[in-house]
């Protein structure tokens, strides 16, 4: 149970910060992986299809 202070905030364990610390970097990272595979995709996209207006 976390206890909010005016200048601490402590939880039961260090485990349970880690955990959450692990959880929330993982959950960052798979933001920016899905962001960065749309933003591929979409480049990917808009080449297939410059390429067929060229020709």
């Amino acid at each position: 149970m976390a206890v909010f202070t005016p200048y601490v905030l402590r939880t039961e364990s260090t485990w349970q910060a880690a955990a959450w610390l692990v959880m929330l970097a993982a959950t960052l990272t798979g933001i920016a992986v899905l962001t960065r595979a749309e933003l591929l995709f979409r480049r990917l996209e808009h080449d297939a299809h410059s390429n067929v207006s060229e020709t």
